[in-house]
């Protein structure tokens, strides 16, 4: 038989306790459940200052990429999709068969941010491209409106972390 001090037994359960606060989170929603991607954060700051945080879908491949958030219904504001080029990048994106509203950011080699747009939904065959006037590698979709009330222009930087 063995014999277990009573403060040892407490003292294992403040350390698993201490240990399961700070393991890391789970995974937050994602934007298209419909796809299993690489999931991150995406965080945009401006003069050193955080302005916004995502919980991303990560789209690398040319066919995540074309997909996105198509058939997206509604999507929680603290998360978006981020859209990831192996080298710089001039194509614009379309909002076929997307059916919410979105803004765009698209950043360059250096996390800066080279241009926004907000895209309107749209489900014909000639839908509007939105293209930056420059190259980027990276961009990231949220709902439409995120950009103007928190502030996110050209210039501000992005950092996105697995």
């Amino acid at each position: 038989m063995i014999f277990v001090n009573k403060r040892v037994i407490v003292l294992l359960a403040v350390l698993v306790l201490a240990a399961c606060a700070h393991a890391p989170a789970t995974a937050g929603p994602v934007p298209n459940p419909s796809l299993d991607l690489p999931q991150g954060n995406l965080t945009v700051a401006g003069a050193g200052e955080p302005k916004l945080s995502l919980h991303v879908q990560i789209a690398e491949t040319t066919q995540s990429r074309e997909q996105g958030l198509m058939g997206v219904k509604k999507m929680p504001d603290q998360v978006g999709m981020a859209f990831l080029f192996g080298e710089p990048a001039t194509t614009g994106f379309w909002m076929k068969d997307t059916l919410i509203p979105l803004d765009i950011a698209f950043w360059d080699g250096k996390g800066g941010i080279v241009a926004t747009s907000t895209m309107t939904p749209c489900t014909t065959d000639s839908c509007p491209v939105y293209q930056p006037p420059t190259s980027y590698v990276g961009s990231v979709e949220m709902n439409a409106g995120l950009l103007a009330a928190t502030g996110i222009k050209a210039g501000d930087r992005v950092t996105l972390t697995r």
